[in-house]
């Protein structure tokens, strides 16, 4: 019993020095020599000696993640476009994860392939944003708050604030639609009231002045008019007997009386059929029509 145990106890420190001998890091066992290993992103070639190994990077949609003795590197995985997958960037030194585009995330844990956000319709918001792995969480809108769009990363909206001293609610905010403000219409009615005075009192100004002037052109057109007449009234009586056309000399010679000749030497001897005054002067007798005898009535007066 005691030399199974002593053997189990000889077995297991060989084990350990000869682990305890190379560094894992940086190199393996080779024939019992530690021999160094490649850098991560590099193969090593068959021929590398222990202590000088030949290492070449990786391909280009290779990669290697650890520092290695072997002489193929890893596979990168192709992202396929066509399942909406972003456009790999490959590093050879660590394995590609593939990258939904946005607004899109992975089918499954696998992710073979990538889907669409869900769009929150209107009168609901997004609560939480999708992400590579998770779909969009969407929330009904709480009162006070709207959402009139479909859309996978908008939350909902707050009611605008009328401002009470300018505004006043016009129609009250819905889970679809914002609040409606108006400008208040005191202002407006008072605008109204100063520019319809204004404009009552311009007319009236206007009316005025018109008034004013059609009553200025009467007078002076009576004005005119009762200078006219007395004119004609002065001429007809300093030549009460004027004909048309008559010199004035004429008419005063006419309308003198002779000297020494008595006044009632023109006696007036009655009235025609036609209404024409009969005269006698100087011993003739002369037929005056009653405009004439009419003008010197006026002109005795």
């Amino acid at each position: 019993m005691r030399f199974y145990l002593l053997l189990t106890v000889c077995v297991f420190t060989a084990t350990a020095a000869a682990q305890s001998y190379c560094d894992p890091q940086w190199e393996y066992e080779k024939d019992g020599e530690c021999c160094l290993l490649c850098d991560r992103g590099k193969k090593m070639l068959p021929q590398s000696a222990c202590k000088a190994p030949v290492c070449e990077p990786c391909d280009k949609n290779e990669y290697m993640d650890k520092n290695t003795n072997s002489s193929k590197c890893l596979r990168q995985p192709y992202c396929d476009p066509n399942k909406n997958f972003q456009i790999a960037i490959h590093d050879r030194t660590k394995r590609t994860t593939c990258l939904c585009k946005v607004g899109f995330h992975c089918s499954s844990v696998e992710c073979i392939t990538c889907i669409q956000h869900t769009k929150c319709g209107p009168g609901s918001g997004v609560q939480t944003k999708g992400d590579q792995t998770h779909d969009t969480v969407c929330q009904q809108c709480p009162d006070g708050t709207f959402s009139n769009e479909s859309s996978s990363d908008t939350a909902c909206q707050k009611w605008s604030e009328c401002d009470s001293r300018h505004e006043e609610v016009e129609k009250t905010g819905t889970k679809t639609s914002d609040t409606t403000c108006v400008k208040k219409h005191r202002g407006h009615i008072i605008s109204i009231v100063v520019v319809a005075i204004l404009v009552a009192i311009a007319l009236s100004a206007g009316f005025a002045c018109y008034i004013c002037k059609k009553k200025s052109r009467y007078m002076e057109m009576k004005a005119k008019a009762c200078t006219g007449c007395q004119e004609t009234e002065g001429i007809t009586q300093a030549e009460p007997w004027a004909e048309p056309g008559a010199e004035p000399g004429a008419l005063q010679e006419r309308s003198t009386p002779v000297e020494n000749e008595d006044e009632e030497s023109m006696v007036d001897h009655g009235v025609t059929e036609n209404g024409n005054v009969l005269t006698q002067e100087y011993g003739k007798m002369e037929i005056l029509s009653r405009q004439e005898s009419q003008t010197q009535e006026s002109c005795s007066m």
